[in-house]
């Protein structure tokens, strides 16, 4: 058992979800890559489309929390940002993917057993080859700072 002040000392592992050549479903990729040297207590996975090739590496890591960051439509303005209570996803399809990230969460509970935090963000192109929006990168960059006051909490 874990005690309240060896927690903090574990790292909190941030899931980075998405596909770096479209557009702005490359928001959980470029989260992590802003994240990269900015604080120790962070590991950082860019876990791509297959979230789930990563079980076991955040398994051994060992975190106290877990954030994954992913494209989702969430029905608001381009680049908007939310952390979405886990329950409400659980079952849904909330990821710009074919299996849903519930999944994904769901093993993560069960087999690790801390929290898992999910923050989705609002995607306004999802073409090929195509840039992140002004908009997207303005809200990911939000998200960092975001991160970044959950490892201090």
């Amino acid at each position: 058992m874990v005690s309240g002040g060896e927690s903090h000392e574990r790292p909190v592992v941030v899931c980075g979800i998405g596909n770096s050549t479209r557009g702005d479903d490359a928001c959980g990729p470029y989260v992590v890559e802003m994240l990269k040297d900015k604080d120790s207590r962070l590991s950082l996975i860019d876990c791509g489309l297959a979230p789930e090739n990563f079980t076991g590496k955040i398994k051994h890591i060992n975190p106290r929390m877990i954030v994954i960051v992913d494209a989702a439509d969430l029905g608001r303005d381009a680049g908007s940002f939310e952390k979405i209570d886990i329950e409400k996803i659980k079952g849904q399809l909330m990821s710009t993917h074919k299996l849903p990230v519930s999944l994904f969460i769901e093993f993560l509970q069960k087999e690790i057993g801390c929290a898992v935090e999910f923050i989705g963000i609002q995607p306004k192109g999802l073409g090929f080859c195509e840039d992140m929006s002004e908009e997207c990168v303005l809200g990911c960059d939000r998200v960092v700072e975001m991160i970044l006051e959950l490892v201090d909490a």
